[in-house]
Formats: C-alpha cells, structure tokens, sequence
C-alpha cells in the first residue's frame, strides 16, 4: 500500500468529485451503537450553482484511501448545508447522517400473531424501514406466544426488539443494518501494526493504563469497560464492530472495535482513530 498517495472521492447527489479536482476535507465518527452517527464534509470554492442544488435528502458517500485502494467510509443523506465566504475562497460545510429519513421518520402500527418470533417480526420491519440487511444473526430468537404490537417510530421498536429483547447488536453501518451478537466482531482478521500504518503513541497517548468507560446493564447497574484508543494511518477497513490484531509494545491481541474516527484532509491529518477492547 502506497501511503502517502491519498485519494478520495465525495458523490452529492448525482455529482461526483475526486480529490485531485476538488479540496475538501471529512471527518467521519462511527461508533458500535444504534444510535445516527453524523459525518461532516468541508468542500472549497464549489460553483455557485452546485452550491445552490445541494439539498436536505441528497446521498451523500465517501470512498477514501490510496490510490489503487479506495474504500467506503460513509454512506448517508444530507442534513444540513452552509456556505460561507472566506476571502476569496467560498467554504462549504454539509452535515450527513445515516439512514436519515428512514431513522427520523419512519413509523409503524401493526400487530403480530400469537407465536410469531422476533426474526419474522424484525425482517418484516426492516423491510418497512428501507434499508439493506448485511448481518441478521439473533443471539435470541425470542417468542411471542400472546402476540406482538409493534405501534411508534421503526427504528425504536427495531431498536427495542433486537437489543432487549434478542440481546443482539442493532447497527447501521454505511447504510446497512448489522444485527449480531454484540460480543463478536462483524469483520476480522485485520492486522494493525507499524507496518500496515499503525502509528506509533505520543507519550500523551500511551495508554499503559487503559481508559474505565461505565457501561449500563440491563439490571440498570454499572459495569466498568476498559478500552485503549490508537491511531493508525486512514484505513477504511477498519469500522465499529469490527475485530482487530493489534501488535505493538503495549497491545498485542484481538481487539473489539467500540468506536472511532476517519479524519481526512489533503494537507493535514489521513487518520483512523479506534476506540477498542480487548476481546
């Protein structure tokens, strides 16, 4: 992999833009939830009139790495967009959510028969709510012997049904819904060192102690989660839920992907920055 030759592109709608022709920077945060994650994108001097039909609704994608090697790191919908003019340089900031219009406003009302389970009852609402399935793996396939109503916003009775209920993981990752056993990893095997872009820790960042993040259980107790936080060289490999090797002096083993960042700017930071647990 050729480090140092950054490329990227950005489609808006129907428009897409490489990096070579057009300066723009991201910064992407994604996070092992079910909660929206939100991208920002800053493109310079756009036309007045591409300025002008960037609207709420329109895709929004992100395919960033190396040349020879892109991949995907956002996938989502604009939600707002200002245009300021600095100078003589008109500075555009769009803000992009996943699965915007579906997660907002999408609504259902419907009874399910006495027996039904939740992964007829999941697959029919997801349905509903527009996205692709990637992952549909139930830790627990519950049964509902009186019946189901399932009456609000979609992405709260999926939400309710896969986590509380199944005990699963519910994500949308890149504009796909991941539904799993929260405790494995959607994609593994990726090795993160010194030599595939690991960067070394600042003294600030060496975490000989790992971070203590509280974590809510179900009984509505505490439970203390211990996590490391490392930057590597942009990778679009690397996502929330997904499992890692890392091997350096401090952290060497497989790593749970909690949370963490694609930060890109032509002249400045080509970062990826995780959030992990041991595993």
């Amino acid at each position: 992999m050729t480090f140092w030759d950054r490329a990227a592109t950005l489609q808006i709608g129907p428009k897409l833009y490489d990096l070579s022709k057009l300066y723009f920077t991201f910064d992407i945060p994604f996070v092992d939830s079910e909660e929206l994650n939100t991208g920002t994108i800053t493109a310079h001097n756009l036309s007045k009139a591409t300025r002008s039909e960037i609207k709420k609704g329109m895709v929004v994608i992100i395919n960033a790495g190396y040349v020879g090697d892109l991949g995907c790191i956002f996938v989502g919908k604009v939600s707002r967009c200002v245009s300021k003019q600095q100078g003589t340089e008109w500075i555009t900031t769009i803000t992009a959510a996943t699965a915007l219009d579906e997660w907002l406003t999408s609504e259902v009302n419907k009874t399910y028969a006495a027996g039904s389970k939740a992964s007829s009852i999941l697959k029919d609402l997801l349905n509903i709510f527009g996205v692709e399935i990637g992952t549909f793996e139930l830790v627990v396939d519950k049964d509902y012997p009186r019946g189901k109503v399932c009456k609000g916003k979609v992405k709260d009775v999926v939400r309710e049904i896969a986590t509380l209920d199944c005990k699963s993981r519910f994500l949308i990752r890149n504009g796909t819904v991941i539904i799993n056993d929260p405790t494995k990893g959607q994609n593994m095997g990726y090795l993160l060192s010194s030599a595939t872009g690991l960067l070394k820790a600042t003294d600030e960042m060496e975490d000989t102690e790992p971070v203590t993040n509280q974590t809510t259980i179900d009984d509505g107790g505490e439970a203390e989660e211990q996590t490391y936080t490392r930057r590597c060289l942009l990778n679009y490999h690397l996502a929330a839920a997904d499992v890692v090797t890392i091997q350096e002096r401090i952290l060497n083993g497989a790593f749970l992907i909690k949370a963490g960042r694609h930060t890109g700017n032509p002249t400045g930071d080509w970062v990826t920055e995780i959030e992990v647990k041991p595993v």
